[in-house]
């Protein structure tokens, strides 16, 4: 890494703060619960390609995008301009934001922004980006941090020049950091050789009817004479145009470790922004043995203030460490219950083999946000679970920061507990293969040819969401992709992406997500797509297992079946890129795909797995017609190898889709293991099905008779009855549910709840012992989740019940959430 730059920061708070009464000046401190001091309906963010990773605006540029729910902004990165900057009056929730076109943002009035270096009596002026020559590492706009919370991308590469077109010899970028309250603006500078001149001076500046307060640029900063190579004696400076939320007494947090061991001070950051930093220590933990470990981290919050305090906090790891593939994080109060405080999780272990990238792995940043009361304090507990929660593998979804491997866009990777990847996931399909990508079998042996445990294992990915050629045969990448992160771990994972065809014919949202379990990997994928105009196409598939640019995955038969059994086998065509079957009917309750006898590809060995679909739900109207079944549809890949993909389609004859179609459906993504050798974890009744199943379609079928759950309810209101299940509690607060069936560790979400506390959960088997109180706690209070939705001011608890059983037909176990003795 180079030496630090010269550095100048701008910071803007767009923060409306609502009116607050608070006690008297002078008033003692008052001690809150965390329920007082949640992030509000409007404390969210997105940063997005507005016309796609791919795309430019009608007037040919490239747009970047931030929103929150206070203020909205877009740069033209190619020229620096920012095309639009204001505050957002109307108050939208996150659910709807995800998914509202660009116009709130592109409502906002443009303000300029002047980024210039003097050397001597010459002045140079940031006239643009370079994106000539740039590779993949070098990829001049890079997405660094993005979530709920908290967006960060830099464009480097700026070019300056003097009035004559001279070019100024300097490297430098601009980092926009986002808090849902403040944006600000980072300039970093540093000479590829030495300047000598009487006075030198960089400066930033922003103005325009947005904004508010005073404002000047920072020009008059000096440099010395010499201004070197690497120059490094300048520090940051900070200049706010609007001070609202900074005032002489910030709010205090002091951190301690759980174990009673000192920790490092958390300190004040007027680094990117106005934050709290609380850097984590340095665990020792074994990915292989200390599958239990949970870094506990607790909080003191005080708002010593007369007024309402916004307090982003950050929790930094910076250094080598271990089980970044799995970690996940959550805030607990003081009790251990888990608050559903949203902490985004960002991170990177990508390295550039002989490079050292700004901002390339290791680290993890969790970004969280609190609203402290005038003159109150709050006691909580920052967690950090690794491999397991609860005794059981956790799952987790972070933003994986590209930058060291390249390209450095968005880019998702979920987890099942932390010993690799589970599915990844790539929004803008910014590495041109598909949105579905990296996928690899959970707890069989390792990628070596040791049978190593508890490791990365092989990938058999991947498979992709709305395949659309329109009537020319140009593809329609979604485009304006938007994520929305509710549900980071560790008990369910849940993430929204919405967008729209370049065409703007076809409206996208597409959700996924991951349960924490100790079987098989498998994925929730539900789709939604709305037809806004008139849409011939020549190709037009609404899910793929295997894409047409990501399935080096070869596999010898293919069966499909329903909950009734097996319809057919047979050894499919692979390679051509054409339907080998064109239109497949799939009648009948849960129908799925087996894709078996697979061939492994990796010369590293290890074990290989199988995959399956299965359809959970489908609702479609096409041509104006109502669909009630899913049609499915065999096509020859040629990723690397020959090989072929099954795709729900539409029926056959179709080539038009008119406004007011859609598409609603969810299917389960399922990896296989292929032998009962193969899988080394705790799960006995999925090893039984390997030893007389493995490797045939019987465990797809298994999947979907397994799965199939019958779900109802005598308290409360069943919102979804298939996985994830998620049932709404009555006035009271309670719900009283029946499941049927069910696979590993079931996810079950309990929403509409008026706090995170004072609920149990009690199970009765039918088996004669009655109810029995469901603790999987290890470190107390530790197997559930909580989310905190405010926009109705309530929460969900979700829950992973184990439901494996050997009788057949499945027994009832009857669920009682009731109120608690727990304080």
């Amino acid at each position: 890494m180079r030496n630090a730059p010269l550095a100048l920061f701008l910071a803007a708070v767009m923060l409306a703060t609502p009116a607050h009464a608070g006690p008297p000046a002078g008033a003692p401190l008052r001690t809150i619960s965390a329920a007082e001091a949640m992030p509000g309906v409007r404390d969210y963010g997105f940063l997005w390609w507005a016309d796609g990773w791919r795309g430019r605006s009608p007037q040919g540029q490239r747009v970047v995008c931030v929103r929150t729910g206070h203020y909205g902004l877009a740069i033209d990165v190619e020229h620096m301009k920012v095309l639009h900057f204001g505050p957002i009056d109307a108050e939208k929730a996150v659910s709807a934001a995800v998914a509202e076109d660009n116009a709130a943002v592109f409502a906002l009035p443009p303000a300029e922004l002047r980024i210039t270096i003097r050397i001597g009596d010459t002045k140079y002026r940031c006239v643009g980006v370079d994106f000539k020559g740039a590779g993949d590492l070098d990829y001049p706009v890079r997405l660094i941090e993005s979530g709920s919370v908290f967006q960060r991308f830099d464009i480097q590469r700026l070019i300056f020049e003097d009035e004559k077109k001279n070019r100024l010899d300097v490297d430098a970028r601009l980092e926009v950091v986002a808090w849902p309250h403040e944006v600000g603006f980072l300039l970093d500078t540093t000479p590829r050789h030495d300047f000598k001149a009487k006075s030198s001076s960089v400066g930033l500046f922003l103005a325009g009817p947005a904004i508010t307060g005073p404002t000047h640029s920072t020009e008059s900063l000096s440099i010395k004479p010499t201004w070197e190579s690497g120059e490094t004696d300048l520090e940051m400076v900070e200049e706010n145009i609007d001070g609202r939320i900074v005032g002489p007494a910030w709010p205090e947090v002091t951190a301690t470790r759980a174990d009673g061991h000192p920790a490092p001070a958390p300190f004040l950051a007027r680094w990117r922004g106005h934050c709290v930093c609380i850097a984590l220590p340095t665990e020792s933990w074994n990915a292989a043995r200390d599958f239990d470990h949970l870094e506990r981290v607790k909080l003191k919050v005080t708002n010593p203030t007369d007024s309402l305090a916004v307090v982003p906090l950050r929790f930094t790891k910076d250094e080598s460490f271990e089980g970044v593939t799995g970690m996940c994080p959550m805030i607990r109060d003081r009790d251990g219950f888990p608050t559903g405080i949203p902490v985004q999780v960002s991170k990177n272990w990508h390295q550039a083999a002989g490079r050292t990238l700004l901002n390339q792995g290791p680290w993890f940043h969790g970004s969280s946000l609190l609203r402290m009361p005038p003159r109150s304090q709050l006691e909580l507990e920052f967690a950090l679970t690794y491999a397991r929660w609860g005794g059981v593998p956790g799952a987790s979804q972070a933003q994986l920061c590209l930058i060291g491997w390249g390209v450095n866009q968005r880019w998702d990777q979920n987890a099942i507990g932390s010993w690799g990847e589970a599915i990844c996931y790539d929004a803008d399909v910014c590495l041109n293969r598909s949105m579905i990508d990296d996928v690899r079998p959970l707890m069989v042996w390792a990628m070596s040819q040791n049978r190593a445990k508890w490791s990365w294992t092989n990938n058999v990915g991947g498979g992709d969401f709305l395949v659309y050629e329109d009537g020319s045969g140009q593809h329609q990448y979604l485009s304006r992709m938007r994520a929305n992160y509710t549900r980071p771990g560790p008990n369910l994972t849940e993430a929204t992406y919405a967008g729209i065809t370049p065409d703007g014919r076809i409206a996208a949202r597409i959700t996924v997500g991951t349960p924490r379990t100790d079987d098989v990997n498998r994925s929730y994928h539900r789709f939604r797509y709305d037809v806004l105009a008139p849409t011939p196409f020549r190709r037009l598939a609404f899910y793929q297992l295997g894409a047409d640019n990501y399935n080096d995955h070869q596999f010898n038969l293919l069966a499909r079946g329903n909950a009734g059994g097996l319809i057919e086998e047979w050894t499919p065509v692979q390679g051509g890129k054409r339907y080998s079957r064109p239109a497949i009917p799939c009648a009948g309750e849960a129908p799925w795909f087996s894709l078996h006898k697979a061939v492994s590809g990796d010369k590293k060995g290890g074990a290989w797995a199988n995959r399956a679909l299965v359809v959970r739900h489908w609702k479609a109207r096409l041509g104006g017609r109502d669909v009630p079944a899913p049609v499915a549809a065999v096509y020859g890949t040629d990723n690397g190898v020959p090989s072929a993909s099954v795709e729900l389609v539409p029926p056959p004859g179709l080539t038009e889709l008119k406004p007011g179609d859609f598409v609603e459906g969810q299917v389960d993504f399922v990896v296989i293991p292929m032998s009962a050798d193969d899988y080394y974890g705790p799960n006995e009744p999925l090893r039984a099905a390997l030893r007389t199943g493995g490797d045939t379609w019987k465990m797809a079928l298994r999947e979907a008779v397994g799965n199939h759950l019958n779900v109802q309810a005598t308290r409360g209101q069943v919102v979804r009855r298939v996985a994830p299940v998620e049932v709404a509690v009555d006035e009271r607060g309670g719900a009283a549910v029946a499941i049927r069936g069910g696979l590993g560790y079931v996810p079950l979400t309990f929403t509409g709840l008026k706090s995170y506390r004072g609920v149990e959960l009690w199970r009765d088997d039918g088996d004669g012992r009655g109810a029995r109180l469901v603790d999987q706690s290890v470190h107390g209070r530790d197997f559930w989740q909580s989310r905190f939705d405010p926009a109705s001011h309530t929460w969900s608890l979700t829950y992973n019940l184990p439901l494996d059983a050997p009788d057949t037909p499945p027994k009832v176990v009857r669920l009682d959430l009731r109120p608690g003795t727990a304080p």
